[in-house]
């Protein structure tokens, strides 16, 4: 042997052999004394010539209808395309399944019922040769839909309970998004089941979509991927920084942008409005005016009401103040009233998000745009109260305020579906909420009260009693709840001078004994279900909670 290619790499032995044309007397030299790399090589020139690919087989290795695939010259004849695993020996992105080509082409061609003994197709480009060396390249054969259980273990590799509330599906989770980008470069069939997910959510909002939100999203609308989307969000996120072309936004939307834009996501099922939070709505320094906040408001209700959109499920809609739910009744005869909208939404996410206070504090102070504007919010919560009034198969409620203002006029008798459900920030009597209780019993699940003040009676009458205790409830969070200032029960009112945060702020005992056996029954649930214990539902000692007298004063 020629001491040049006894020196050489295996590799550029089989590339001089593969060039030098018939290679049977290297062969059997390379067979007998070389490396596991060099003798791969010679099975792999050994096997039978490249089989084409049948004709219903996808040339595009992204599964998406409409894009070209751009392939390459493959060392052993034929042309791969890009992203095939092909014969290296560089680490495969599966560890456990080193080198494992993507059996996509042979899940659509009808093959995937079929052993890996009785397939015949030899097909370089798929992973597949003769003899031994086809297990070898391939390692353990999976159909489509182990592939498809591996993927989703993968993603769902944390647990999304306490994202719920947040963000309703754990798909539209920031981190999942991200995932989901990675798991679509894995191999051909983990990025056709990817795909969908990684459309399913989009968003044009300002202050956190890269160059001009709007041409994005137009993009998708015009492509494949519309079909894929269930849940478009527009609005604005954190504060008012220059540049962003704000007053452009608020006008290309109200020009009609959005009807667009919501018309041709045939398939969407989630609608998301977020106006400008943390910030002085109402203030001179170039915020967001009222008559550019009505544009937007406006735009949002208009589009309800002409576009039908026969799959809506859930409304995810931000204010700044109650007064702009006034908008949605103004009377309008050639119109779908949102009485019939409304009747088949499941899921009402509510947030009255200006949270400045004068010092910029959020407890107890009110919203600066409160006190400029003179907007009383128990004026125009009437408005509010009433489209929540009008979704009768509501089965998720979420109303976060950072005001205080009343909510006891909601009405019961629409949360007989009601499966989750979740107050901030907000004034009731304690009968609205017991009925709310009583009438969610066979279904609520879920439940998280945070900052809420009873303008009467007691937590313990909300809390106690068969009727109002969810024998099915397996969450339940409560903190920082007490009673009204101005209220009738606020002789109970409660002062704690621990660092750590309370339940509840009171000093009526029984309070905390009914708390108590909300929290053992959700734990209970959860051990007969094989769930860990909720965080929320521990038992520690009772807080010392005391009433200033003359010394502390």
């Amino acid at each position: 042997m020629d001491p040049s290619q006894a020196q050489s790499p295996p590799s550029s032995r089989l590339s001089a052999m593969v060039l030098n044309g018939s290679p049977s007397a290297q062969l059997a030299a390379m067979s007998s004394n070389a490396s596991p790399s060099g003798r791969l090589a010679a099975m792999a020139l050994n096997s039978p010539p490249v089989q084409q690919a049948p004709r219903d087989a996808p040339t595009d290795p992204t599964g998406v209808p409409g894009r070209a695939s751009s392939s390459y010259t493959s060392l052993f004849g034929g042309t791969s395309p890009r992203r095939t695993p092909h014969f290296t020996f560089s680490p495969s992105p599966t560890s456990s399944l080193p080198n494992t080509p993507s059996p996509l082409d042979g899940h659509l061609s009808g093959n995937l019922n079929h052993s890996p003994s009785r397939t015949p197709c030899n097909n370089v480009q798929s992973g597949g040769t003769s003899g031994n060396f086809r297990y070898l390249a391939r390692g353990p054969w999976l159909p489509y839909e182990t592939w498809e259980t591996i993927f989703y273990a993968t993603l769902n590799n944390f647990s999304s309970e306490e994202c719920d509330c947040i963000y309703g599906d754990i798909l539209e989770h920031p981190a999942t998004k991200k995932t989901l980008s990675t798991l679509r470069l894995v191999n051909q069939i983990w990025n056709r089941i990817a795909t969908p997910l990684l459309f399913r959510h989009i968003q044009a909002v300002v202050g956190y979509s890269a160059g001009r939100p709007l041409d994005s999203i137009l993009k998708i609308s015009e492509s494949p991927y519309a079909l894929h989307v269930r849940d478009v969000r527009f609005g604005f996120v954190g504060s008012w920084l220059p540049g962003l072309d704000y007053d452009r936004y608020v006008e290309d939307l109200a020009a009609g942008a959005l009807p667009i834009l919501i018309s041709r996501f045939r398939n969407i099922q989630t609608f998301r409005l977020q106006t400008p939070t943390v910030v002085d709505t109402f203030s001179e320094d170039r915020q967001l005016k009222p008559p550019m906040l009505a544009k937007l408001t406006n735009s949002f209700v208009h589009t309800l009401r002409f576009v039908s959109v026969p799959r809506l499920k859930c409304l995810h809609m931000s204010m700044p103040t109650t007064a702009e739910f006034a908008r949605f009744f103004k009377s309008s005869s050639y119109a779908r009233d949102f009485t019939d909208i409304f009747a088949q939404i499941e899921e009402l996410h509510i947030t009255i998000n200006d949270s400045t206070g004068p010092d910029g504090r959020r407890d107890p102070k009110w919203p600066r745009s409160v006190i400029k504007t003179k907007y009383p919010l128990d004026r125009f919560s009437q408005y509010l109260v009433q489209l929540i009034s009008y979704a009768k198969r509501i089965k998720v409620f979420s109303l976060d305020s950072r005001a205080w203002f009343d909510v006891s006029d909601l009405e019961a008798d629409n949360f007989t579906n009601l499966e989750s459900f979740r107050l901030e920030g907000v004034r009731i009597n304690h009968e609205t909420l017991k009925k709310i209780f009583i009438q969610a019993h066979d279904e609520l699940r879920r439940v998280e009260l945070n900052q809420i003040r009873l303008m009467t009676g007691t937590w313990e009458s909300v809390f106690d009693g068969h009727r109002a205790l969810p024998w099915n409830l397996i969450w339940l969070r409560v903190e920082g709840c007490g009673y009204s200032m101005t209220g009738a029960s606020a002789e109970h009112t409660g002062y704690s001078f621990s660092q750590y945060p309370t339940a509840l702020w009171t000093i009526h005992s029984p309070d905390w004994l009914a708390l108590t056996n909300w929290r053992s029954l959700v734990n209970t649930n959860r051990c007969c279900k094989g769930l860990p214990r909720c965080p929320y539902c521990f038992f520690t000692p009772l807080p010392q909670s005391t009433v200033p007298n003359s010394r502390d004063t």
